[in-house]
């Protein structure tokens, strides 16, 4: 019973690591009905911008987080002004195609700039905390504190703040917002660098549990985060939590009790299904923010 309630836990913290990553896809795709292919890399890019700041410039943890996620919200606004901005009211296919370009790119640049091989993350809060016989590392609480501040704050944002009621008028009507004034460029990027710098933020959050940084490793967050969004009712925020948090306690406990070599199936297997079973997810498409 102790096995299982951690492995419970542990799901629990990989369920709010995908959901702080997958929220930030599902805001994109609110505002430009497009699938983000270059997601995860935001997630490696600020993965290394932690890493670097720690291992480089001997800073500490805490800082770490704040220049990895800068340091992508940065590139990320630059390709938002050069690619995202250009993806509102084109067909689909081009989405997919620029957003799979911009991956390649980030993820051939990372491998030119710091090699290939893998990096040590030393950093951040690993020491296991006990409830009774029940343990648990601080990083993980770390995560699932901090993924139910960014829901909470999310929640806030687009609920009563100026640009938050502008990212839900797009998200609904692109065209209705553009004949009342409404700078619909301007929703996008800033929802693009929010979205991607939560990414990023994850990623920080993320490596001293990892321990290992490598140039690849974005890619299997991307094909994680598809389920998600999938499972969630695509651009329905509340519905990706829930559907994050089912992932993370379901790869968990099948790593924990068939192998971890089945851990990465059982999300492409979900994804299968909900194409099967219910194509719009188990939330409400219509639910957006």
């Amino acid at each position: 019973m102790y096995i299982l309630i951690e492995q419970i836990l542990n799901g629990v913290s990989t369920g709010a690591v995908y959901a702080i990553v997958a929220v930030g896809m599902t805001m994109i795709f609110g505002v430009l009905r497009a699938i983000n292919f270059a997601h995860g890399e935001y997630y490696m890019l600020g993965t290394f911008g932690g890493w670097y700041a720690t291992s480089a410039l001997g800073l500490p943890y805490p800082a770490a987080i704040l220049v990895g996620v800068a340091v992508t919200m940065l590139i990320a606004y630059g390709i938002g002004k050069l690619v995202m901005e250009r993806m509102i009211g084109v067909p689909v296919e081009a989405s997919v195609v620029a957003t799979l370009g911009v991956s390649l790119v980030l993820q051939n640049s990372v491998i030119l700039i710091f090699g290939g091989s893998y990096k040590f993350f030393s950093a951040g809060y690993i020491e296991p905390v006990f409830f009774g016989d029940i343990g648990i590392a601080q990083q993980r609480l770390l995560i699932i504190l901090v993924c139910a501040l960014v829901f909470l704050g999310l929640e806030l944002l687009v609920g009563f703040s100026r640009i938050g009621k502008a990212m839900r008028a797009v998200s609904q009507n692109i065209e209705a917002c553009e004949v009342v004034g409404i700078d619909v460029k301007k929703v996008v990027l800033s929802t693009f660098v929010l979205g991607t710098g939560l990414a990023a933020f994850s990623g920080v959050l993320t490596a001293p549990v990892n321990v290992s940084v490598y140039g690849g490793m974005g890619e299997i967050i991307t094909f994680k985060t598809l389920p998600i969004i999938v499972m969630g009712g695509l651009g329905n925020v509340r519905g990706t939590l829930v559907a994050a948090l089912i992932l993370g306690i379901a790869e968990t406990v099948v790593a924990g009790y068939f192998g971890l070599q089945y851990r990465d199936s059982v999300g492409f297997i979900t994804l299968i299904l909900m194409l099967l079973w219910r194509p719009h997810g188990l939330f409400s498409s219509k639910a957006r923010f």
